[in-house]
C-alpha cells in the first residue's frame, strides 16, 4: 500500500516526483474521465516543455525553427484548455495562468523565451494538480 491507501507501487526514489506521482495516481482514481483526461494533457505539455528546455540549453535546437517549437508548444496547452473547457473544469485555480503562459509561447520571439516557460508551467502544473484533486 502506498501514502493514502492508494494501491500503486512506484519505482519513483525522488521524494519530489514520487509525492507527485502517488497524487497523479489519487487522481486518476477517482474514476473522474475529464479530470484524468486532463491530467494527462496536462502531462504532455510538461513533457514537452521539460525536453525542449534541456535541448535548448544543450545547444541542440536552431533558433530558425521558432515559428515550429511556438506551435508545437503552443498546441499542447490549447488542448489541455479546450479540455479543460469543454469538461467545466476552466476555472480551476491553475487555468488563467495557462491561458498567460500560452500567450507568452504565441508570442515569444526566441527560442530561450520559450524555454524558460518551463518552469513557470511546471509550477502551474502543480497548482493545477491540486485543484483536480481537491475539486
Amino acid at each position: 500500500m502506498s501514502p493514502d491507501n492508494i494501491e500503486y507501487k512506484t519505482t519513483i526514489e525522488d521524494e519530489h516526483w514520487r509525492d507527485e506521482e502517488f497524487q497523479w495516481a489519487r487522481v486518476l482514481s477517482t474514476g473522474h474521465p475529464a479530470k484524468g483526461m486532463v491530467l494527462i494533457y496536462l502531462q504532455k505539455a510538461c513533457t514537452a516543455f521539460h525536453e525542449f528546455e534541456p535541448a535548448l540549453k544543450a545547444g541542440a535546437l536552431d533558433e530558425s525553427r521558432l515559428d515550429f517549437f511556438r506551435r508545437r508548444l503552443a498546441k499542447r496547452l490549447e488542448h489541455l484548455l479546450t479540455t479543460m473547457r469543454n469538461n467545466g473544469l476552466d476555472k480551476l485555480e491553475g487555468a488563467s495562468e495557462l491561458t498567460k503562459i500560452l500567450n507568452s509561447v504565441e508570442s515569444a520571439t526566441t527560442i530561450q523565451a520559450l524555454g524558460e516557460l518551463a518552469e513557470e508551467l511546471h509550477m502551474t502544473g502543480h497548482t493545477l494538480l491540486d485543484a483536480l484533486e481537491r475539486e
